[in-house]
């Protein structure tokens, strides 16, 4: 991996990370009757259709930097599955048991208290205690309840693990397939033929795959996406917004332009980097987990409030404010959490984001 793509990667941590902030403070979600408003809603529309790339391109990264050396052995594959132990397992395990304690203090103070666990603690069964680390829907039943652990982002760490496992037999299908590799990611990314479960999503398993052909076939993504002017790159941004945008109902043009704007969100970011006028913020890379981790709470408890607020902002424009406001107050609350306790507990803070 060359000092370039290097920088881009490490530059696309946090804005990815406040793009995926973005899609969970989205307030159609919350409040689906201000579809009706029609200049909010295409906003809105163009909004998540930008920060919905951030987490493709996560796994993307993930599967390009397993694999950067280009190569797979046993010895090397057993030394990043123990660094993923520290990055990604052990930070994983303690945050939902964090998450378990804030739900059980919540239902001591508020016994009627049923948010994400529908479900008094009080009245687990035993192997409700190891669901939530796996699949909290299995504790109650209910088909509304989210398949994934406690945590309910950290769907896409119960993914990259699986993929992490996996990652000898995506090696030996890209090594001997090579080329011929892009036929079998085109399937699976346009038929999205794989069930999707805990641990297990067909469009997780396409960008890992992608990212890892790229390092292991030895191909520099970024001099290629540099061939393009970058005026080119923003105008197909632009044109992969409004075609998605006309035709949203279509899986297969929504996939096509997915990849023309992660294509575009590489190429503008390397462009800004090798022009100096991008530079990154060792402080706000190395606070990424930490906000992934804790965000929720924070984007959770605001939405749960807008709709005091939703029925006051009649224009359209307002409510976009507000929306991008919902943003930004998750982000400034989750980094005031982070650097709290990076000064008051730095040891705990290390391990819980990983060894960052």
């Amino acid at each position: 991996m060359d000092a370039l793509t290097s920088r881009v990667v490490s530059f696309l941590r946090f804005p990815l990370i406040v793009a995926v902030i973005g899609i969970h403070c989205n307030l159609l979600v919350k409040h689906p009757e201000l579809e009706t408003k029609s200049v909010f809603y295409f906003l809105v529309y163009i909004t998540m259709k930008l920060v919905c790339i951030a987490v493709p391109l996560f796994f993307f990264i993930s599967g390009f930097l397993f694999f950067k050396e280009g190569y797979l052995d046993s010895d090397l594959y057993l030394k990043k599955l123990k660094s993923r132990v520290h990055t990604v397992l052990i930070p994983y395990l303690l945050w939902n048991i964090i998450y378990f304690v804030i739900l059980g203090v919540m239902q001591l103070i508020k016994p009627d208290t049923l948010v994400i666990l529908h479900k008094h603690i009080a009245d687990f069964r035993w192997q409700d205690f190891l669901w939530i680390f796996w699949d909290i829907s299995q504790i109650t039943g209910l088909a509304d309840d989210q398949r994934a652990c406690l945590v309910g982002a950290f769907w896409f760490l119960q993914c990259l693990f699986v993929l992490f496992l996996i990652s000898p037999i995506i090696y030996y299908i890209i090594r001997y397939l090579r080329h011929f590799t892009l036929l079998v990611i085109g399937i699976l990314y346009f038929t999205d033929f794989i069930p999707e479960m805990p641990g297990i999503q067909c469009n997780a398993i396409v960008y890992y795959m992608l990212g890892a052909y790229f390092s292991i076939i030895k191909i520099d993504y970024i001099s290629i996406l540099k061939r393009i002017p970058v005026q080119a790159h923003i105008l197909l941004m632009i044109a992969a917004v409004l075609v998605s945008y006309w035709w949203n109902a279509n899986n297969t043009i929504y996939n096509i332009t997915d990849l023309f704007l992660q294509a575009a969100v590489f190429a503008i970011t390397a462009y800004m980097i090798e022009t100096k006028r991008w530079k990154e913020s060792k402080y706000l890379v190395s606070s990424v987990f930490f906000v992934f981790a804790v965000h929720r709470l924070f984007s959770a408890s605001l939405l749960s409030v807008s709709s005091y607020f939703v029925p006051m902002l009649e224009n359209d424009i307002l409510l976009y404010l507000y929306y991008i406001v919902l943003i930004l107050l998750t982000v400034i609350a989750s980094l005031m959490v982070y650097q709290i306790s990076i000064k008051s507990v730095p040891g705990i803070t290390r391990i819980l984001n990983g060894r960052r």
